[in-house]
């Protein structure tokens, strides 16, 4: 008894460091384990704002083609619009099969009170608006191609006075495109942003204006999956406070008596975007105040602390979204510092009752098990860290069941959700981006490899699209791609931009000669029969096109966006001569 009594108390000092010893390298555990997935998320939080920001620049970006195509820069206009009445609505019609899901209206009015209008229908049919004279109404046509006669069906019953409207008289006063405000459009009962720019006449005097509506509704549906796959909260919100896009709700509402309003960050009803909004206001302020209204660093992507209204802290990501017409927006997204730590809290009480339980063996396993989390969670964060220098293929692959096993898995979901095109597969213009923006950066040591951008657009799609559906739209688009990337070297990169635009990035590739060779050999890969199509009768085949416009790093750009857009421009100048272009 007295031997057992002994034994107790010479070990009771030792069980005692030994537990001491666990906790507090279960304390250190959730500390270093805190930190790095607080980086984690936070540097998460920013790609998921950055791709908020590619998303919107996506959404209005088309706006500005369609202007073009519908009057081309330097095109005179005449001062009566039925002089040139069939190009001017052949233009039209054009325009609006740039980019239909958000720009399917455009119209022009000018300083004689004339205006016309093409509103382009899902079933491939249009309506045309018309006002030849100052004093008529505006006449309403049916189209049913572009060169089709026009069917009337009525006249409106207002005066319709295109010089009376703000998209007129606002760009009728500068050089350059301009967005009028956010508005309703009580047609389809969702927010509406216009784009117009002024059109000269043969002497460079103002003739009219040239415009299109953007619908907000598209934008709203991506901030509302984006809220959805972070289990958090993104909107987007202009500097005065009214919002654009929320997720979880929509940007109007019906108030009493059917009268539709927008929604405000102060009355949205929902005191987080309230909360969030005036932080991230005051941080642009005060940006605005020591730089002034043009400087760079107020368009970074910010990460930015807060609590939510019961005081748990937040973690918010956030960006300003501007551009050369006069959009001015805001964009966050936020998830609760709860969220992001459930899993480290979970790892951490699992080793610290197993350190009391078993003391000294728990020590030796503890050890080693904590030394092990402390690679993974090591490692992990280094992939991290190569994600966000625009290695985008880093990965953190374990086979582990715990915790920490989940937390890899969900960061290689949340990768893949960022940088992987849901259609085809591979990779998505907020990949591509991270790919060029680490080839065009200065190396530690020489000068940046030269390579190839192949900026590639399908021909032939939307007929495609318009005969055997849109699911047979999406199986051609994969198959491309998939055609395209057993193509390239390892060390290469394919993706999607959108719609039926892909990017080739081929390394080494400097001379045009051998990239010109490269294109030939894509358009043929391309215009093969396709063999993935559902539904097609036997003995029938269907084959796309392509054309394809070439930029070299560093001959013709030493910038991502100067690359890109010299490559479009190339593209459409192919696509110009293509007879088989459903684009030109």
């Amino acid at each position: 008894m007295q031997l057992r009594s002994l034994k107790l108390r010479l070990l009771l000092p030792y069980a005692t460091l030994i537990l001491l010893l666990t906790c507090a390298i279960g304390s250190l555990t959730y500390w270093a384990g805190a930190r790095t997935v607080t980086g984690l998320s936070d540097q998460l939080l920013k790609e998921m704002a950055s791709r908020m920001h590619q998303s919107i620049e996506h959404h209005v970006s088309g706006s500005a083609a369609v202007l073009e195509a519908a009057f081309p820069t330097g095109m005179a206009a005449g001062a009566d619009i039925r002089h040139d009445w069939k190009a001017l609505r052949a233009r039209l019609w054009a325009a609006t099969t740039l980019a239909p899901r958000t720009n399917d209206y455009v119209y022009y009015g000018n300083i004689a009170g004339q205006g016309v209008g093409l509103k382009r229908h899902p079933d491939g049919t249009a309506e045309l608006r018309v006002r030849t004279d100052a004093n008529q109404h505006r006449r309403y046509y049916r189209l049913d191609r572009i060169d089709g006669p026009p069917h009337y069906l009525r006249t409106e019953a207002a005066m319709f006075d295109p010089r009376q409207r703000p998209w007129f008289q606002l760009a009728s006063r500068v050089d350059q495109h301009m967005w009028t405000s956010v508005y309703i459009d009580f047609g389809i009962k969702d927010l509406v942003l216009t784009r117009a720019r002024r059109v000269l006449n043969a002497q460079g005097q103002l003739e009219g204006v040239v415009a299109s509506d953007v619908s907000l509704r598209a934008l709203n549906d991506v901030v509302n999956d984006l809220g959805r796959s972070i289990h958090g909260l993104a909107f987007v919100v202009e500097p005065d406070g009214e919002l654009v896009a929320v997720s979880g709700m929509d940007n109007v509402r019906f108030a009493d008596g059917g009268r539709i309003e927008r929604l405000a960050a102060t009355t949205s009803g929902n005191p987080l975007v309230h909360s969030i909004y005036l932080q991230v206001r005051s941080h642009f302020n005060a940006a605005i105040a020591r730089s002034g209204p043009d400087t760079e660093s107020v368009s970074e992507v910010h990460n930015l602390q807060l609590q939510d209204q019961d005081g748990q802290p937040l973690h918010v990501a956030f960006v300003r979204v501007t551009d050369h017409a006069g959009l001015d927006w805001i964009a966050a997204v936020a998830v609760p510092r709860a969220t992001i730590l459930a899993d480290v809290s979970r790892l951490v009480e699992l080793v610290m009752v197993a350190g009391a339980l078993s003391l000294l063996l728990a020590l030796l396993v503890g050890m080693r098990l904590f030394g092990r989390v402390a690679d993974d969670v090591r490692s992990l964060s280094n992939a991290v860290q190569r994600v966000g220098r625009g290695e985008i293929s880093s990965s953190f692959e374990t086979t582990r069941q715990d915790e920490v096993g989940e937390l890899a898995r969900n960061f290689s979901h949340m990768r893949h959700e960022l940088f992987t095109d849901r259609v085809t597969g591979i990779s998505n213009r907020s990949a591509l981006q991270h790919v060029l923006s680490n080839m065009v950066s200065k190396p530690a040591h020489g000068a940046p490899q030269p390579f190839a951008v192949l900026f590639i657009d399908l021909n032939l799609f939307k007929q495609l699209n318009d005969r055997w559906g849109h699911d047979n739209g999406d199986l051609a688009l994969a198959e491309v791609a998939q055609r395209l990337r057993h193509q390239i070297r390892t060390d290469d990169h394919v993706a999607r931009l959108g719609g039926d635009e892909f990017v080739m990035v081929l390394r080494g590739i400097g001379h045009r000669e051998t990239a010109q060779a490269i294109s030939a050999k894509m358009v043929d890969i391309i215009s093969a029969p396709l063999t993935t199509l559902q539904g097609i009768p036997a003995g029938e085949t269907v084959q796309l096109g392509a054309s394809i416009g070439i930029a070299l790093f560093p001959h013709d750009a030493h910038d991502v966006h100067s690359l890109l857009q010299h490559a479009d421009q190339r593209m459409y100048a192919q696509k110009a001569n293509n007879p088989l272009s459903d684009k030109r």
